[in-house]
């Protein structure tokens, strides 16, 4: 089980109930670390109320949202990955974070070339981890 514990200053972090929960945990951590709403930059979205981005941090979580809306080519997968990878980098239960481009579905044979999927591998406070995420 995982319990949300709050933290001085108004935050949460997320705290296990029992090891065996430890695959849970690290997913919703990515997983709200990458799906989290970044709010656009001003050159990639004039519209202040159009620019999206979480109420409590403005800068958290990534800018996925508005790169969907580009075509996708080498770019926007650069952008993309250095996106996750500097979302991850923001939470403090992550370390030694690496994210690798996956492009293929693990038995040699080509995935969809329109879509982006990651494989996250690190420590999720100092448990080994390795996820597998489509963007």
């Amino acid at each position: 089980m995982i319990n949300l514990i709050r933290l001085p200053g108004g935050g949460f972090d997320v705290a296990l109930a029992d090891q065996a929960d430890a695959a849970a945990a690290v997913a919703t951590v990515v997983y709200a670390a990458l799906y989290t709403d970044a709010q656009a930059p001003s050159a990639v979205e004039a519209d202040a109320f159009d620019a999206r981005g979480w109420w409590a941090d403005p800068a958290a979580g990534t800018g996925l949202w508005y790169l969907r809306r580009t075509a996708l080519d080498d770019q926007a997968r650069a952008d993309a990955v250095r996106m996750v990878e500097q979302a991850l980098a923001r939470s403090p239960a992550l370390t030694s974070v690496v994210v690798d481009v996956l492009t293929d579905r693990g038995d040699g044979v080509a995935g969809n070339v329109s879509q982006v999927s990651l494989s996250i591998s690190g420590q999720h406070n100092g448990i080994s981890f390795l996820v597998s995420i489509p963007l």
